[in-house]
């Protein structure tokens, strides 16, 4: 028996077979199968669907596992306005969002928006269809490849937990990645032509590139990497001619290229709409790591080292190097075709896994992260497949297994199946959770109120709330901002819920909040010290001061008081009254900056300065009448240590309260 290939790169084995008598005419089976072919699609499709809702539950995140991260997603998805922001994860430019804003569009045209659990089945489902794409993808090796890949997808513990959540992009961007990938093969293995169907392939394949980059920014490099794989793999399947190898690869990294274009127009828009609406810029700092690239490479290598997936790494990459002598020696048609398949299946996940590792050494972001696990994600994934796919090409070359390699590789796709899915976690069974609860009781005694607090469990307990009535989640000064819209929005509500937590030490303890906050902009006096409580949080009802507080003159402007300079006051002017709170909002913490208030009385007198209590960069002191009414004061400070360099040693705002 023989080994070739059709002039479509589809292996393809020369047996000679009797004739048999065709009864049906060509017409009628040729429309025969196309409908087995259009059945057998259907069928492919719906394992995702129908499988989904097991995986789904079965790793569906604890309720004490549900964090901020997490709840992003969520609170874009209920969002009801459209702006450019929400094209990336809010707050950062380097996760796209084409998901969410897909999910959020129908949910309103329904009526009804989706919640995390609705947003989880949906990413398990379209992960899951990775493992199909790879079906029709791997041509002779697909059963094979499919099954291996679905195995390694629910069953791998190194990435199945960052893998199917949908706080982060592998989700979303493993099977853009696929689609893309089958679009760049086609292109290099269809014959040239100018017809419509080949724009509509090309449009397809950069679609799917643009999904893919729009997620993740390293998905355009990896692609330009497979091109050249598939580009090789069809120039040795197919040496027609007017089709050589820098006509493949430049119709499929062309594709590739104007995915990534067109991701960077998006960017750009994103950025110059951040900036003008906020005034700031989102983005994610993707620096060279000078300095450390040594003690990165063995971070990296040691999280390599102690993964589960170790073995199959390695196996993977002999393979990658067995297969590049594949494609090598099939220039001259010494391989058989089923073997050039599995050899540029083999290179290309293995190439999809190394290349990414550089970027983990060279960019001072994912050190800054402290090489999360998560990083590595799809380096395990198609590390894995290719270590599975090499294996299951060597049990297929054995000799006594040669003459039925079909059935081995399909066996191979068989016992991934299987393995991956005793590999499933059994379902939690669903627990009361007091955060809930928290969020609940929120929602109802403060329904659209600020909820200010850490970045960790504000935004967990807005999204736990219902849409209509959930309160707006408002990090302190400090920590990450995602929503800066409800941050700006701080300044105009009566009432302020304050979560006291080790992330808003301005806030103080639960036993003692602190009387006052300057946070956003915003003078919060305390009105209910510990008004709820629950799930690890506890939270004081503060009420916004900043419009009761006494119109009073200053000089000079706040804005441009820099006390730091030696001699330099700041003077209050306010109506005559018996006592006043007067308090002075810094622009930035300043070590080693005491604050003192002396008092101005109606006479000309001017009392001795009283050193002003600190909160955070608001700094106050209560001041009152002495034989004549408190008229204004005057605000210095002594230094107690020396200015630092590129201090900052400006004022905010200045209050007067008091009856």
């Amino acid at each position: 028996m023989t080994d070739s290939t059709t002039t479509s790169g589809r292996p393809a084995d020369a047996i000679e077979t009797p004739r048999r008598r065709v009864h049906a005419p060509p017409a009628a089976a040729a429309r025969e199968g196309g409908w087995m072919r259009l059945l057998r699609a259907a069928v492919l499709v719906c394992l995702p669907v129908l499988a989904a809702p097991w995986i789904s539950r079965a790793i569906f995140p604890r309720p004490s596992s549900f964090n901020s991260d997490l709840a992003i997603p969520v609170l874009m998805m209920r969002a009801r306005e459209w702006s450019l922001f929400d094209v990336y994860y809010w707050g950062q430019d380097r996760l796209g969002a084409w998901h969410v804003l897909l999910m959020r569009g129908i949910g309103q045209l329904r009526g009804h928006p989706f919640d995390y659990a609705a947003l989880h089945l949906v990413g398990t489902a379209w992960v899951l269809a990775a493992a199909v794409v790879m079906v029709r993808l791997a041509g002779a090796w697909g059963w094979a490849a499919g099954g291996l890949m679905a195995a390694v997808l629910v069953g791998s513990r190194d990435s199945r937990f960052w893998l199917f959540d949908a706080a982060h992009p592998y989700a979303w961007q493993i099977t853009a990645l696929m689609l893309a990938w089958w679009g760049l093969r086609r292109l290099a293995e269809r014959p040239a032509s100018a017809g419509r169907g080949r724009w509509i392939l090309r449009a397809a394949t950069a679609f799917a590139a643009f999904l893919a980059h729009w997620m993740s920014p390293l998905s355009g490099p990896l692609l330009m990497i497979v091109a050249g794989i598939e580009a090789v793999r069809g120039r040795v399947l197919d040496a027609a001619p007017g089709r050589s190898l820098l006509r493949r690869l430049g119709e499929g990294g062309m594709a590739v290229a104007a995915a990534m274009v067109g991701e960077r127009v998006l960017r750009a828009a994103f950025d110059q709409y951040s900036y003008a609406r906020y005034g700031e810029y989102f983005r994610t700092g993707l620096v060279l790591d000078r300095g450390h690239l040594a003690d990165n490479a063995r971070r990296v290598a040691k999280t390599l080292a102690e993964s589960d997936s170790m073995p199959l790494l390695l196996v993977a990459t002999a393979g990658a190097f067995a297969a590049v002598a594949v494609l090598w020696r099939a220039r001259g048609g010494r391989e058989p075709g089923w073997r050039v398949e599995g050899a540029a299946l083999v290179l290309a996940c293995w190439a999809l896994a190394a290349a990414q590792l550089p970027v983990f050494v060279l960019v001072r972001h994912v050190r800054v992260n402290h090489f999360a696990e998560r990083y590595f994600s799809l380096v395990f994934v198609f590390g894995a497949l290719a270590g599975l796919l090499t294996l299951a090409g060597l049990a297929a070359s054995l000799p006594p297994l040669a003459p039925r390699r079909r059935q081995v590789l399909a066996v191979a796709g068989a016992a991934g199946l299987v393995v991956g899915a005793l590999r499933v976690p059994a379902a939690q069974p669903p627990r009361p959770n007091a955060t809930v609860r928290m969020a609940a009781r929120l929602e109802v005694r403060a329904p659209g109120a600020p909820l200010l607090g850490g970045y960790w469990n504000t935004y967990v307990l807005a999204a736990l709330q219902q849409p209509e009535t959930m309160l707006h989640p408002v990090p302190c000064e400090g920590r990450m901002v995602r929503t800066p819209w409800w941050a700006e929005e701080l300044p105009r509500h009566r009432w302020v819920v304050v979560a006291h937590t080790n992330e808003c030490l301005d806030a103080g303890p639960p036993e003692s909040p602190a009387p006052w906050l300057y946070q956003h902009g915003a003078l919060l006096r305390l009105a209910r010290a510990r008004w709820e409580g629950g799930g690890g949080v506890t939270v004081s009802l503060y009420e916004n001061a900043t419009a009761r507080a006494v119109a009073h003159q200053v000089e000079p402007a706040v804005a441009g008081w820099r006390y730091c300079d030696a001699g330099a006051a700041l003077r209050l002017r306010f109506p005559a009254r018996g006592a006043a709170q007067v308090m002075v909002a810094r622009v930035a913490r300043s070590p080693g900056a005491v604050m003192l208030a002396a008092p101005v009385f109606a006479d000309g007198r001017v009392g001795p300065p009283v050193k002003m209590s600190e909160t955070g960069r608001l700094h106050g002191v209560e001041l009152r009448a002495d034989g004549a009414p408190l008229v204004g004061a005057r605000i210095t400070v002594q230094r107690t240590m020396p200015l630092l360099p590129r201090q900052t040693c400006l004022g905010a705002n200045s209050f007067v309260v008091g009856e």
